[in-house]
Parts: structure tokens; C-alpha cells; sequence
């Protein structure tokens, strides 16, 4: 069965999923959320982490990372 997602709709639903747990979540816990595929979601998660949009924490000894939105920079002067 092919869903055909396109990226604004997945980056749509992870952000949607990310807002309501500030500590972030597991790939499968994303796939959960969102009700995508975690493989395919696994994609989208690396495009969305090679442009800067979320961030990926490793956890010691736990193979698997957990998703959080990346915050926007803010400068203090």
C-alpha cells in the first residue's frame, strides 16, 4: 500500500507531535503520534536533522534517539 507522503505534510505532523512533549520523543513513539511507518518516518526524520529543523539526542546505552524541535537562536545583548 503506497501512501505517498510529501515532506510538508510529514514535517507538519512531527512539529505537531514534537510541541506537545517538550523532552522530545522516540522514532517509534513519532510513528505512533503521527501515524506513519517509523521506517519511512526514519527518512523524513534524517532529511528534517540534515536541515537543521530538529536535532537528534543520543541516549547512553539506548539505541535509539529521541526527536526534538530545534528552538529558534535568539541573541541577547
Amino acid at each position: 500500500m503506497h501512501y505517498g507522503y510529501n515532506f510538508e505534510e510529514v514535517k507538519q505532523k512531527v512539529f505537531s507531535a514534537l510541541s506537545e512533549n517538550y523532552a522530545g520523543l522516540s522514532g517509534i513513539e513519532l510513528a505512533s503520534k503521527t501515524n506513519i511507518n517509523r521506517m519511512t518516518l526514519t527518512k523524513y526524520l534524517n532529511l528534517m536533522l540534515a536541515q537543521g529543523l530538529i536535532r537528534k539526542k543520543k541516549l547512553e546505552r539506548l539505541m535509539y534517539g529521541t526527536w526534538t524541535k530545534m528552538l529558534p537562536k535568539l541573541n541577547f545583548q
